[in-house]
């Protein structure tokens, strides 16, 4: 029964917050919304800012030249040492690697 009813909500029978929130995700993300969560207190919506850090922190690692910690600092508002932290395991992959046109040991094992 609560299904059919549901299912036959529309936006003019909403108000406020549930009015809003159903306008800017549509209304059948908003029911399968309150489906699920409805009433629980557990549905967490992060900021935007939090969800982006992977994106800006694999931007910054596609950046990195190994030589540009304080220009990256700079231009992504953060401090060099926050900067080397997500470069970490690049600047281990350059230091791995020979420059171009020298041998490593490694091709004469």
């Amino acid at each position: 029964m609560r299904n059919e009813l549901l299912a036959e909500l529309t936006l003019e029978d909403l108000q406020g917050e549930s009015r809003e929130l159903a306008e800017t995700i549509g209304m059948d993300a908003f029911i399968k919304l309150v489906d699920v969560y409805g009433g629980t207190g557990r549905l967490y919506i992060p900021q935007p800012d939090t969800l982006l850090i992977p994106v800006r922190d694999k931007k910054i690692c596609e950046q990195f030249n190994g030589g540009n910690i304080y220009e990256l600092a700079h231009k992504w508002g953060l401090s060099d040492g926050y900067i080397r932290k997500i470069v970490k395991d690049r600047l281990a992959e350059i230091r791995r690697t020979p420059p171009t046109g020298q041998l490593s040991l490694d091709e004469f094992v």
